[in-house]
C-alpha cells in the first residue's frame, strides 16, 4: 500500500475504455489478453488471483533471470542490509552444507560415476558464488547501513531507497495498520520532499509485512542545475528521522488510509487475504495485513503515532540503498551519506516507547511450520526435543506442519474456481554454486510440468483452464513456498485438478524426456546469456530491488555476467538424472498428497495449505441456467488423492528449427521475386523505413539498450470499426473474437500447438494479440538470434495459412462470457460499463454480448480477420539489437513472400467502415445521471464522470491576426501579442516557440492534452484526496486512442466509501470545472512538462516505447498526420507548449450542464444499510478527531478560505494556498 505523492493520475490506464496515447498502442476496450508461450499464467482479470503480493506493495519485481532470485515471482522486499540471515532455520555447519545437494550428487553418480562426482562435481558445488564487485556496503556510527551501486541506466538519474525494518508484523494487537499510517504521515508531511517535486524528481513509499520503504527517483542534476544526490539524501533523512508528525497531517492521512482501504478491497484483495491467512495459519503473517483493521484507525491519538515512530524509526533499524549515476565517486557518495545521516539518532522518547534499539535478527520476526521431507522433519523434531530438555526458548524455532486440508472461500463475486496448493519450506541462502545448481534443476522441472499440464488442457474441451506453478523465496514472508494454482470454470474443476495431479505424478515417477531437458536447459541458458549481454543496461530501480531482495534472503548478490558464468560452469552437470531427482523432491507434496508415511517417498515434502476460492453459482451445461455451485473440502481431498491408474512416460515432441523450411522459403522467393520497393533512413531518429514489393511496410530501429533482444509490433488496419453493427456469423465481435481465436489455437501452418510453444520458448519469444477499434495488432518480445526469423514466420503463416479451430473459438467465447459475468460483479468495471452503454453510438466499443457471441461461427470470424489481413498495407515495427542488413534480408524473404495483400486482385476488398460515434443524448435525459447497487459482503463505492473530449489529431485554433505585422527573421516571427511567443522555448532555439507554428503542428492537441491531464491529476490529488480526504484514488484520463474518429472522451474515476462517494464525485467535478476560473499556473505547467519529458527520456531506452513511437508512421490510410518526424517533434512540442494551449484543449471538454455523464455504483449488503453504516462510522471518526487539540479542516472551512481570498472552490492548488494563508492569519490573531 503506497502513499501517493505523484501529482499525476493521467497515465493510469483504465482498460474499460479507449485511452492512452495514439503515438502508442491504445488501450483495450476491456482488458489485456496476454498469453505467454513460455509460461502461460492464469488470467487474473477473471476474478481470481494466484499470487500473494496484492495485499501489500504493488511494486514489480526485478527482471533479472529468475534463477538468480531464487524465485520465479519475487516481489519487492527489504531485509538485513547486507547481513546474511541469522535465522536458526538457516544456521548450518560445514558438514550440513553439503547435504543441501547430497541427493543431487547421488543422482549424478549414476551417470558420471562416484569418483568423478567426488573429485570434480562436489568441489565445484562447494565453490562460493562470486559477489558483485561494484557494490559498496558500509555502516555509520549510529548503526545505519548503506549500499551503494553505480549504474548508468537510465543516464544521469539515480534511485535512493530508505528501508526501515518495520512492517505490519511488528504491530501490537491495538496497532494493526499503524505502520502504514506512520509511513503516510512521515512521507507526505516532509516539507523538504515538496521542494523538489516537479523538477524531474518523484517519490513514493510503501509498507509491507516486514518493512517500510521510502523511495525517490531523481535526476543527478535537475533542470535548475541543482545537484540532487545530497538533496535527496537530506529528504530521506527528513522523512524518516526528522518528521513533523503534525496533527493536521495525521488527520488527513487517517482519512487517506481509510479511503485507500476502500479502494483496495476488491475481490482479488480478499482472495489474497484468504491465501495468506491459510498459508500462514502458524504466525502473524496470516492476520497482520499492512492495511490493518479499519475500526482501529479512528481510535489512535496523535501520541500513538509518535510512539510507534519512536519505537521503530532509529538509524540502526534502517538500510539505505543508493543506485544510479552520481557524477561522483563511491567515496564521495559515502561522504554525502555520512553528512546526511550521521546525526540521525533514536527519538528522545525511544525508551518510553519501548524501542528495542536494535534490529531483529530475523525478518520478519515469525516462526513457520514447514512441510519438509522426512529426514528434515526428524531433525526439526529432534531440535525441538533438545530445546525442551535444556529449557531453551527460541521464538523463531520452526516446527513441523501436518498435511494441510482444503479451506474453502466461496464468494458471489468470483467467476472462476481456483485451487491453490502450497508447501512451505525454509529459505536456503544461495551462497555456493551447489545452491545455484539445485535452483536451476528446480526451475527446469517446474517449467516442464507447467508446459505438460497446459498442453493437456488445450487438447481437451473448450472450457477455460489454466495452471500456474511457482517456487519462490519470499523475503516478505521469510520462507520458501512452492505453489500449484489451477484456475478453471467451476464445472471443470475436477478434471482440471486431476490433470495437474496426474502430470505431477508422471514427472515425479518417470521424469523428463531427453528432448525436454535439452530444450528447457537451452532456453534457460539463453535467457541467462541475454541477461549477461544486458548487464550494463538494467535500470537502476531493477538493480536496487534485486539487491534489496537478495540481502533480505541472505543470498549472495552476483552481477549478471558473474551469474551467467556460474551457470556455464554448471551446465554439463544439468543432466536427466539430476533434474529428475530435483523433480521428485519438489513435486512430492502434490503428487503424493494423502499418502501415508509408509508409502510416501521419503524425499517428498508435505502440502501445508490448500485454499479453494470458488464462486457461489455456476452455469448448468445442459440448461444454461445459473445454479448453485456445490463443492466441499472432502470433494477436493478426493480428487487430489484419487488413484488414476498406471502412469505412462511422456513421449517426446519433434520441434522444428524453423516454421518455414529453407527449401520452401527458397521456392517462394523464386516464385514471387520479393524486393524492397523503397528504403529510407531518418537520421534524426535512426529509424529505417522500408516498403516491400507486396506493399508490406516495415519500420525498424537499432537500439542497444536491451542487448540480444528485440520487440516487434504488427499493425493491421481495420479493427473493430469494420465489424457489422448486428449479430451474425461474421457480425459484431467477429474481428475481436477471430483474432483471439487464432492465438488461442496456437497453431500455424503445419505445426501443432506444442511444437509452436517449444520453438517460441527456445527463442525466448512471447507474443500477444489485441483487437483495437481501428486496427488489429500483434506484439512480440524475443531474442534476436533465431527469434526474429521465428516471429516473422509466424506473421507470414498467420496471414497465408491461418488455422481455425472450433474448440479455440469456443474457449475464446467462454472467456468473453466469463468476463461479462465478472464485469457485473466488479465495482469499477460495472461503473464504466454503465457509462459506455449511454455514451457510445454502437456496441463495437464494448465486448460482444452472449447473444452476439453465440451467433459467431468459425467461418464468420475467419472471414472477418482474413479480410483485414489481406485488405491493404500492413505495418511491421521492429526495435532492438538489430543488424540492418540481416533485417532487410529477413523481411524481404519472409514478409515479402506474403501473397495475400491488396495488390493481389484475387483477394476481396474490405468495405469502408461504419463511422464510430457517440450518442446524441438530450441534456435533460435521466440516463446522464445513473446510480446502481452491487451486492457485496463489504461496503464500497465507485463513481465515473465522462464527457466528450478532443480527438488526437484535432487542429488547434490559431487566433486571427494581421499578417502585415509579422516580420520573419531567422525562422522566427518577432511580433506583438497577436502571435505570442514562448520566450524560454525561443531562447533555446525551439522552432515551435511561436504560437502559430506550434498550433499548426498535428501534435498540438495531443501534447496539450497530455500536459493538461497531468495538471488535472495534480489538482485532484491536492484537493479531493489531500485537502478534503474524500478519496485515495481519483484519476483523470483523455482517450487519445482513435486515429480517424472524433468519438473520443475524457473520464474521471473516483473510489470512496458509500457515504462519501457523492461528495467525492462532486469535488472532482468542481476541480475540473474550476479551471474556468483558475487557469493553469505556469508552475503547474512546468511541473507537468518536466514529468512527461523525464518519462519520455527514460522510456527512449525501451524497445517497446520506440515501437509505440513508430507505430502507424507509414500507414497514411490509418494515420495520415503521423510520420517519423513526429518522434523528433514530440519533446520540442512539450517544451514549447503554453498555458493558453492547455486551455484550448480544456475548452474542448464537455464539462457544462447537460454535457457530462455520471455513474455511481454502491456495493454492500444493500444500498441503504451500506450508506447508513458509513454515516455511523463517520460520526465516530468525527467524535474521535474532536478530542484532539486541532479539528480537521472540513469543506466549510475550505469554502470560507476561498471566499476570504476571493477564489473559486474548484481550484485545487489555490485552495491549498488559501488554507495555508488562512492558517497563518489565524495564528497571527
Amino acid at each position: 500500500s503506497s502513499s501517493s505523492s505523484s501529482s499525476s493520475s493521467s497515465w493510469k490506464n483504465e482498460r474499460t475504455h479507449s485511452s492512452s496515447s495514439s503515438l502508442s498502442v491504445s488501450s483495450s476496450l476491456t482488458r489485456q489478453w496476454m498469453r505467454k508461450s513460455f509460461a502461460d499464467a492464469s488470467n487474473n482479470s477473471n476474478g481470481v488471483v494466484s499470487s500473494r503480493k496484492f495485499v501489500a506493495s504493488s511494486r514489480k519485481g526485478p527482471r533479472h533471470f529468475n534463477v538468480f532470485c531464487g524465485s520465479t515471482q519475487g516481489g519487492s522486499a527489504g531485509g538485513n542490509g547486507g547481513e546474511l540471515s541469522s535465522d536458526s532455520n538457516n544456521t548450518k555447519t560445514n558438514g550440513e552444507e553439503n547435504r543441501r545437494w547430497k541427493s543431487i550428487t547421488s543422482a549424478l553418480s549414476t551417470s558420471l560415476g562416484e569418483d568423478r562426482v567426488d573429485e570434480e562435481v562436489i568441489p565445484l558445488l562447494e565453490r562460493p558464488l562470486p559477489p558483485h564487485e561494484e557494490i559498496h556496503r558500509g555502516t555509520l556510527k549510529n548503526g545505519l547501513k548503506y549500499v551503494i551501486l553505480p549504474n548508468k541506466t537510465p543516464e544521469r538519474r539515480f534511485e535512493a531507497h530508505l528501508e526501515m525494518h518495520v512492517g505490519s508484523v511488528d504491530e501490537r494487537e491495538d496497532e494493526q495498520g499503524l505502520a502504514h499510517l506512520v509511513e503516510h504521515v512521515t512521507f507526505l508531511g516532509s516539507r523538504k520532499r515538496d521542494q523538489y517535486l516537479g523538477s524531474g524528481t518523484r517519490g513514493n513509499a510503501y509498507t509491507d509485512f516486514h518493512h517500510t520503504v521510502f523511495h525517490i527517483h531523481a535526476p543527478t542534476v535537475n533542470k535548475d542545475g541543482i545537484y540532487m544526490v545530497n538533496n535527496v539524501l537530506d529528504i530521506l533523512y527528513d522523512v524518516a528521522f526528522n518528521p513533523a508528525l503534525l496533527q493536521t497531517r495525521i488527520q488527513k492521512e487517517k482519512k487517506a488510509v481509510l479511503a485507500e482501504a476502500q479502494m483496495m478491497n476488491t475481490i482479488e484483495y480478499r482472495v489474497d487475504c484468504q491465501l495468506l491467512q491459510h498459508l500462514h495459519w502458524d504466525n502473524a503473517l496470516g492476520i497482520r495485513f499492512p492495511i490493518g483493521k479499519l475500526d482501529q484507525v479512528p481510535l489512535w491519538g496523535d501520541e500513538k503515532i509518535r510512539d510507534f515512530h519512536a519505537r521503530w524509526y532509529f538509524p540502526a533499524n534502517a538500510t539505505l540503498y543508493v543506485v544510479g549515476e552520481f557524477d561522483a565517486t563511491t567515496e564521495q557518495v559515502e561522504k554525502m551519506i555520512e553528512d546526511a545521516f550521521n546525526e540521525a539518532a533514536p527519538s528522545p522518547w525511544a525508551m518510553q516507547a519501548e524501542s528495542p534499539l536494535a534490529r531483529h535478527e530475523v525478518r520478519p520476526p515469525v516462526k513457520h511450520a514447514y512441510g519438509v521431507p522426512l529426514e528434515e522433519r526428524k531433525e526439526i523434531e529432534a531440535q525441538l526435543h533438545r530445546m525442551m530438555e535444556e529449557k531453551i526458548e527460541d521464538p523463531y524455532q520452526p516446527f513441523v506442519a501436518n498435511e494441510g486440508k482444503p479451506q474453502m472461500f466461496q464468494h458471489e463475486h468470483l467467476t472462476h474456481a481456483s485451487f491453490n496448493i502450497f508447501s512451505k519450506l525454509p529459505i536456503i541462502p544461495m551462497e555456493k554454486l551447489g545452491d545455484l545448481h539445485r535452483t536451476v534443476l528446480q526451475r527446469i522441472a517446474l517449467l516442464v510440468l507447467q508446459s505438460r499440464i497446459q498442453s493437456r488442457y488445450s487438447e481437451t474441451n473448450a472450457d477455460y483452464k489454466r495452471v500456474e506453478l511457482d517456487h519462490s523465496d519470499s523475503a516478505r514472508e521469510g520462507c520458501t513456498v512452492t505453489t500449484v494454482t489451477v484456475t478453471c470454470e467451476p464445472r471443470e474443476w475436477e478434471f482440471a485438478l486431476q490433470v495437474a495431479v496426474e502430470e505431477a505424478r508422471r514427472l515425479q515417477k518417470c521424469g523428463l524426456t531427453r528432448g525436454e531437458l535439452a530444450r528447457f536447459t537451452a532456453a534457460m541458458m539463453r535467457d541467462s546469456e541475454q541477461l549477461a549481454q544486458q548487464a550494463g543496461c538494467i535500470p537502476s530501480l531493477e538493480n536496487l530491488d534485486f539487491v534489496m531482495e537478495h540481502d533480505a534472503l541472505g543470498h549472495v548478490v552476483m552481477d549478471q555476467v558473474e551469474g551467467h558464468e556460474s551457470l556455464l560452469l554448471l551446465n554439463k552437470y544439468i543432466t536427466l538424472e539430476s533434474v529428475n531427482e530435483a523433480a521428485a523432491e519438489l513435486l512430492g507434496f502434490i503428487a503424493e498428497y494423502g499418502c501415508d508415511s509408509e508409502t510416501r517417498d521419503p524425499r517428498s515434502g508435505l502440502t501445508t495449505a490448500i485454499v479453494a476460492c470458488v464462486p457461489t453459482t455456476t452455469t448448468d451445461v445442459e440448461t444454461d441456467q445459473v445454479v448453485r455451485f456445490d463443492i466441499t473440502s472432502e470433494d477436493v481431498v478426493r480428487v487430489l488423492s484419487a488413484d488414476y491408474g498406471e502412469i505412462e512416460p511422456m513421449e517426446d515432441v519433434d520441434v522444428p528449427d524453423s516454421l518455414i523450411p529453407d527449401n520452401e522459403l527458397e521456392a517462394m522467393i523464386q516464385e514471387k521475386q520479393p524486393k524492397l520497393e523503397s528504403a529510407t533512413f531518418d537520421e534524426a531518429t535512426g529509424v529505417y523505413q522500408r516498403r516491400l514489393s507486396n506493399n508490406v511496410r516495415v519500420n525498424y530501429k537499432q537500439l542497444d539498450a536491451e542487448p540480444g533482444s528485440a520487440f516487434l509490433r504488427l499493425v493491421v488496419p481495420g479493427g473493430r470499426s469494420h465489424e457489422p453493427l448486428d449479430a451474425g456469423a461474421d457480425g459484431i465481435g467477429s474481428a475481436a473474437v477471430g483474432l483471439r481465436t487464432l492465438q488461442e489455437a496456437g497453431t500455424v501452418g503445419a505445426w501443432d500447438r506444442k511444437q509452436i510453444e517449444l520453438l517460441t520458448m527456445q527463442n525466448l519469444l512471447v507474443f500477444d494479440v489485441e483487437p483495437e477499434m481501428e486496427y488489429l495488432y500483434l506484439d512480440a518480445a524475443f531474442a534476436v538470434e533465431g527469434g526474429l526469423r521465428t516471429i516473422l514466420e509466424i506473421i507470414h503463416l498467420l496471414i497465408e495459412k491461418p488455422n481455425w479451430e472450433e474448440t479455440a473459438l469456443e474457449r475464446v467465447k467462454d472467456i468473453y462470457r466469463m468476463f461479462e459475468l465478472n464485469t457485473t460483479k466488479n465495482l469499477e468495471l460495472t461503473t464504466h460499463d454503465a457509462i459506455n452503454k449511454v455514451m457510445y453510438g454502437d456496441r463495437r466499443f464494448m465486448d460482444p454480448s452472449r447473444a452476439e457471441l453465440a451467433a459467431l461461427t468459425v467461418e464468420g470470424v475467419a472471414k472477418a480477420v482474413e479480410m483485414q489481413f489481406s485488405n491493404g498495407p500492413i505495418e511491421v515495427n521492429i526495435v532492438g539489437d538489430l543488424i540492418p542488413e540481416e533485417v532487410d534480408t529477413l523481411i524481404t524473404q519472409v514478409l515479402g513472400t506474403i501473397s495475400k495483400t491488396k495488390e493481389n486482385k484475387n483477394v476481396p476488398v474490405m468495405a469502408a467502415p461504419i463511422p464510430l460515434s457517440l450518442k446524441d443524448v438530450p441534456k435533460d435525459d435521466p440516463l446522464r445521471e445513473q446510480r446502481q447497487w452491487l451486492r457485496d459482503s463489504d461496503d464500497r463505492a465507485c463513481a465515473v464522470m465522462a464527457g466528450r473530449g478532443p480527438s488526437m489529431w484535432a487542429p488547434m485554433r490559431i487566433p486571427e491576426r494581421d499578417s502585415a505585422q509579422v516580420e520573419e527573421e531567422g525562422g522566427f516571427a518577432f511580433i506583438d501579442d497577436i502571435d505570442p511567443v514562448n520566450v524560454l522555448a525561443q531562447a533555446n532555439g525551439n522552432p515551435y516557440a511561436l504560437q502559430s507554428a506550434r498550433r499548426k503542428n498535428p501534435l498540438a492537441t495531443y501534447i496539450a492534452g497530455m500536459l493538461l491531464s497531468e495538471v488535472v491529476g495534480g489538482r485532484l490529488f491536492t484537493t479531493v484526496r489531500d485537502a478534503l480526504g474524500l478519496t485515495y484514488d481519483c484519476n483523470f484520463t483523455l482517450s487519445f486512442g482513435l486515429q480517424n474518429s472524433d468519438a473520443t472522451t475524457y473520464r474521471l474515476l473516483v473510489t470512496s466509501t458509500p457515504a462519501k462517494i457523492d461528495e467525492a464525485l462532486a469535488a472532482g467535478i468542481r476541480v475540473l470545472r474550476g479551471f474556468q476560473h483558475q487557469r493553469v499556473s505556469q508552475r503547474e505547467l512546468d511541473r507537468a512538462r518536466n514529468t512527461l519529458l523525464a518519462r519520455h527520456e527514460t522510456d527512449l531506452k525501451s524497445n517497446h516505447y520506440w515501437a509505440d513511437l513508430m507505430q502507424c508512421s507509414s500507414l497514411e490510410n490509418l494515420a495520415e498526420h503521423k510520420t517519423i518526424k513526429c518522434i523528433t517533434e514530440l519533446p520540442l512540442m512539450y517544451e514549447a507548449c503554453t498555458v493558453d494551449d492547455l486551455h484550448e484543449v480544456y475548452d474542448c471538454l464537455g464539462l457544462g450542464e447537460g454535457e457530462i455523464f455520471t455513474a455511481i455504483t454502491v456495493a454492500g449488503e444493500n444500498e441503504s444499510v451500506a450508506e447508513k453504516r458509513e454515516e455511523i462510522e463517520e460520526d465516530d471518526f468525527a467524535s474521535s478527531a474532536s478530542n484532539s487539540s486541532f479539528k480537521s479542516i472540513g469543506e466549510d472551512v475550505m469554502a470560507a478560505a476561498a471566499a476570504k481570498l476571493g477564489v473559486a472552490l474548484g481550484g485545487g492548488v489555490n485552495i491549498a494556498e488559501a488554507l495555508s494563508k488562512l492558517k497563518i492569519d489565524q495564528e497571527g490573531k
